[in-house]
């Protein structure tokens, strides 16, 4: 006996089950995960200036690389990414910075509450991480790539020492989080991928923080690619006697993967 209901039914799924096919293969198949990683060596050039105040007075404002002697140093990043549906994703990155610094002081100069002397030897440690959290939206998708908005926010937290031996120390921190919104996008060309993207915002005595990057891939398969490209950020910070004013600024490589 035949049931129109169940013939109905029968009907629809199929009529249904090829349109579902096109709907998953019109995302490229990197793209069809719900879990990414990637880890990244970044070789960044640190250039800008710091000021410290005591709480009362302003402090000098000195250059990182002149006052203090800070050089390039390898960094590290790892970035991860879950998607929760296709084209809705919850980005988190983290970018370690550690620098150590030795210089002799070009001029006398103040730094929070203590005040170092010309000609003295001044170690400089800045270490700390620098922060993103976003949601990712992709608003067009396709076999070719994405384009996507992310909103979230941006935070460093970072801490200071600067001695002068025997007893001349004074110790210091940065942090704080600040809004971002920007923009991103991929696209796919067989093994290859190029992509890019740029968030940020200003919100006044909170600071600035502005980061841009561009990546090329190769895919050695659709779950793990190797990455190549270049990173920037532009990070400040100003509320009456403090100032710091940072871009770091290089290449990175790193291995990609997407479960």
């Amino acid at each position: 006996m035949i049931h129109p209901p169940r013939c109905r039914a029968a009907l629809l799924a199929a009529l249904l089950a090829p349109g579902a096919a096109v709907a998953q293969e019109a995302t490229a198949a990197p793209e069809q995960y719900r879990l990414r990683v990637e880890y990244r060596e970044y070789r960044p050039s640190l250039t800008g200036e710091v000021q410290r105040g005591d709480g009362a007075t302003a402090g000098t404002l000195l250059d990182l690389e002149d006052d203090f002697g800070i050089t390039d140093h390898r960094q590290f990043e790892v970035h991860g990414a879950i998607q929760i549906r296709q084209g809705h994703k919850l980005r988190v990155s983290v970018t370690r910075l550690d620098y150590r610094a030795e210089a002799e002081a070009r001029r006398n100069f103040t730094f929070g509450s203590t005040r170092f002397e010309r000609f003295s030897d001044v170690h400089t440690n800045v270490k700390g991480f620098y922060y993103t959290a976003e949601y990712e939206w992709d608003f067009w998708k396709g076999p070719r790539g994405y384009l996507g908005v992310l909103l979230g926010a941006k935070a460093i937290d970072i801490d200071w020492t600067v001695v002068s031996p025997p007893s001349q120390r004074e110790t210091d921190t940065t942090r704080g989080p600040v809004p971002s919104i920007g923009g991103a996008a991929r696209l796919y060309a067989g093994r290859v991928s190029i992509d890019g993207e740029l968030s940020g915002l200003s919100y006044g005595s909170l600071g600035t923080a502005i980061e841009a990057q561009t990546s090329v891939r190769v895919h050695l398969s659709d779950r793990l690619a190797l990455q190549g490209g270049y990173r920037l950020l532009k990070i400040k910070g100003d509320n009456e006697l403090d100032l710091g004013d940072a871009r770091l600024g290089g290449f990175t490589f790193g291995l990609e993967l997407s479960l």
